[in-house]
């Protein structure tokens, strides 16, 4: 039996879109983050470092969003559906996840806790900071993007699941350093187009 003990986040949302990717039966345990249920005794021993999501596979515990889809791509997916098996196009995938964990995930987390603190409290400067790097973040990927391939790796991967669930609410905001990149907002729809990118959004329910 795999476990996901997870939340309403992009990282949570990571794993779940790879787990129906995958189609793998999976158990879901939510945690109350704002109860501080990720600080429990019980689930520190699963990950120390007290983040969601954390995964129990048939008695290995992965924690780390991009591990855990190394994990599910190394260990349940035959067929390459999320880690290719081609070497140039799954040394790709891995690192597109790198780029995501080093790049748009640290930078939009770090703009998006700014705007949510009242006006009085909010940094100008670290708005400006991280919001410039988001906006070059993604001129990156678009130009990534502009030789027509559909996904970053060539292949859809772990690489573009990485991605999607931190860009989302960018897309359904319109945000406009998103929208401006036209081969990157059609990416984002061939994203939300498939059915398992569907049901891994929608986890927990």
């Amino acid at each position: 039996m795999i476990r996901l003990h997870t939340a309403a986040t992009p990282n949570g949302r990571k794993v779940s879109i790879a787990l129906e990717e995958l189609t793998l039966p999976y158990e879901v345990q939510t945690l109350k983050l704002d109860a501080g249920e990720q600080l429990t005794p019980a689930f520190l021993a699963k990950n120390p470092n007290h983040k969601i999501p954390v995964l129990e596979d048939d008695g290995l515990v992965v924690w780390e969003s991009g591990a855990i889809l190394l994990h599910l791509g190394e260990r349940h997916d035959p067929n390459g559906v999320i880690l290719p098996k081609d070497a140039k196009q799954r040394i790709e995938a891995i690192q597109y996840a790198f780029f995501q964990t080093g790049g748009i995930g640290p930078n939009l987390g770090r703009l998006g806790a700014q705007l949510r603190k009242p006006a009085a409290e909010r940094s100008e400067e670290m708005v400006q900071t991280f919001g410039d790097e988001v906006s070059r973040l993604l001129d990156v990927l678009e130009r990534i993007l502009s030789d027509g391939r559909p996904y970053l790796a060539g292949a859809y991967s772990i690489g573009d699941i990485m991605h999607y669930p931190w860009l989302q609410p960018l897309h359904f905001l319109k945000a406009p350093p998103l929208m401006e990149n036209e081969r990157l907002v059609a990416w984002m729809e061939r994203m939300a187009a498939r059915p398992a990118v569907q049901r891994g959004m929608a986890v927990p329910a």
